[in-house]
């Protein structure tokens, strides 16, 4: 279960970042909707940072 939550995580990780550069690329660094979409991607980011963290926590 946390596997999967975390490779579906990853993958829009990806799709994301190639949002975000697009986005960024057309409509510059400063707009709305890239800041939104940045954050989005922060939160993404966080939250597959702690299932990681969560995953080297459970003892072997």
């Amino acid at each position: 279960m946390l596997l999967r939550t975390a490779l579906e995580c990853h993958k829009r990780i990806g799709e994301y970042r190639k949002d975000l550069y697009k986005l960024a690329k057309n409509k510059g660094l400063t707009d709305t909707s890239t800041i939104d979409l940045s954050k989005q991607l922060d939160k993404e980011i966080t939250m597959l940072q702690k299932m990681m963290q969560e995953v080297r926590s459970i003892p072997y």
